[in-house]
């Protein structure tokens, strides 16, 4: 963390809106906030660089799906598939 910089922890969003990388990208803000984390230290942890971190973050597209997952994780947050019914043919 950086030394003097306070980190102001962000509020968690609404959960349960449609997926969107904006929606993962404000949680990830939220979550890193909340843990009091800046934003180099935890690309650090996470192993990905602030620059990928920070386009997750604000929802920028062409990150790879594996460095999101991998934030994620390392954040501890879950994301799941839910089942769905196959139609009957």
């Amino acid at each position: 963390m950086s030394k003097g910089k306070q980190i102001k922890s962000l509020p968690t969003p609404n959960l349960t809106q449609t997926l969107s990388l904006e929606l993962i990208g404000k949680a990830i803000k939220a979550r890193r906030t909340q843990e009091k984390l800046d934003r180099k230290t935890a690309a650090m942890l996470c192993d990905v660089s602030t620059i990928t971190l920070g386009k997750i973050e604000n929802a920028s597209k062409g990150v790879r799906i594996e460095s999101i997952l991998k934030v994620m994780m390392t954040l501890g947050i879950k994301m799941h598939i839910e089942p769905w019914e196959t139609p009957n043919v």
